[in-house]
């Protein structure tokens, strides 16, 4: 049985096509232009290329954004871009919030904040999808089991990586944590995973650790990791 990371799927507001057109498209473009995906779905504006999927509109339409660093509105995972040279890098559209460190912390159009990374690479590419949580090394573990993950980058108790294309990187946060599907705590991020048997994936997500939240099928399972994040199998 193999299980992976298939999609990064992204909330903004959507739960009509004409909302979907409004909210998911505009953001949809936005990624495919900073990091030269392809468009796979128009209907459920996917892009993606040969390492990762990204996925938006996984959202209702009164979607509370995340407001980075605002406790209230979480972000609860981010990605982290590699790019060739950070001081030439133009990221139409997105707003800087910090820029005080080896790296920029940036919001896209919908509020959904990224890093930018300097790194030994020919494009911007996806480096780490990183997760917020209270325990790291705890969280760190249970992916490890859940993907068959066993390699650290760095393992300290306030971030762990671990090793991957892109990497899992988990760093510690007291933020609330989602409470999928209370609206009152949305996910803002998930992610999709994918296997070559579904019943031998879903009996070891439940025996490593993960929270059955809806198992009715037909076409995907969603689950919670021991920190919240919902994520679908």
């Amino acid at each position: 049985m193999k299980l992976g990371i298939q999609n990064v799927v992204f909330a903004c507001p959507g739960n009509t096509p004409e909302s979907y057109d409004h909210g998911a498209r505009p953001i949809a473009r936005f990624y495919a232009e900073l990091l030269g995906m392809r468009v796979i779905r128009e209907d459920w504006f996917l892009i993606g290329d040969d390492r990762l999927n990204l996925g938006f509109g996984d959202g209702p339409i009164d979607y509370q954004p995340p407001r980075w660093p605002d406790p209230a509105y979480p972000q609860q995972m981010h990605l982290d871009i590699a790019v060739p040279d950070l001081a030439q890098v133009e990221v139409p559209g997105a707003t800087l919030l910090d820029d005080s460190q080896a790296w920029q912390v940036y919001a896209d159009p919908i509020g959904h904040p990224f890093c930018l990374r300097e790194s030994a690479t020919d494009r911007a590419k996806i480096a780490r999808i990183v997760i917020d949580c209270p325990e790291p090394q705890a969280l760190a573990t249970f992916y490890s089991a859940l993907l068959d993950l066993p390699e650290r980058e760095l393992d300290s108790p306030d971030r762990v990586v671990v090793a991957d294309s892109p990497a899992l990187a988990f760093q510690r946060s007291d933020a609330a944590a989602p409470r999928w599907p209370d609206p009152a705590y949305p996910q803002q991020v998930h992610l999709d995973l994918s296997t070559d048997d579904v019943p031998a994936a879903r009996d070891h997500a439940l025996a490593v650790g993960a929270q059955p939240l809806q198992t009715t099928g037909p076409d995907h399972y969603v689950y919670a990791d021991p920190a919240g994040h919902p994520f679908c199998i």
